[in-house]
């Protein structure tokens, strides 16, 4: 339980210093939009006349295409910032899983971490763990019919299968850790998608 609040810990700072970098971005972008919008915009009232609203409808095209060009634009920083935020912040998040793993509370958290695949999938089961982990095999015995090492397990946790049922459970720090990255896409608003379709 107390990895679960180390983990939910982590992710609710690793939302926050997203968001403040999102709101800066999206007020940076706002006023840089206003900005130009104004500048067109006495720039076109001083050319209006009579003779000129010809004129005045190709401005107001080319106001509206260098508009969507910044937007554009701005919407490339935003998407350079948020891989640079992001990286930053699941680089920091993967250091701390891997000291969590080093450390003799790791144990405890595939113990436990069995005992709910166990419940949920059912006995019989094959436990897949990463190589590094060898030296917790013995103590999970009892949970499962046999334990295998799995290279596709870089930070830790158990993923297990059960092939009487066809259940599987997937508890690694690797699947967490992606599936908190999915979270913080949706949640900071700098989903790839969201910025895309307004290119």
């Amino acid at each position: 339980m107390a990895d679960a609040s180390k983990l939910e810990k982590i992710i609710k700072e690793i939302d926050r210093a997203a968001d403040n970098a999102v709101a800066k971005i999206k007020k940076e972008t706002a006023s840089y939009l206003r900005t130009e919008l104004r500048k067109a915009e006495a720039q076109a009232r001083q050319e209006i006349s009579s003779a000129q609203f010809t004129a005045l409808d190709k401005l107001n095209e080319q106001m509206n295409a260098d508009l969507a060009a910044a937007e554009r634009a701005q919407t490339q920083t935003l998407l350079q910032k948020r891989a640079e935020i992001t990286d930053e912040v699941f680089s920091e998040a993967r250091q701390r899983i891997e000291a969590f793993t080093e450390s003799d509370k790791y144990p405890t958290f595939l113990y436990r971490s069995a005992e709910r695949i166990r419940s949920a999938i059912g006995e019989g089961s094959v436990f897949y763990l990463r190589s590094a982990d060898e030296a917790h095999f013995s103590a999970l015995r009892d949970f499962c019919a046999e334990i295998r090492a799995d290279k596709n397990i870089v930070l830790g946790g158990i993923r297990a299968e059960n092939r009487d049922t066809g259940l599987t459970a997937d508890d690694t720090l690797d699947a967490r850790l992606e599936k908190q990255k999915e979270a913080f896409y949706e949640n900071s608003g700098l989903s790839v998608t969201e910025q895309v379709e307004r290119l």
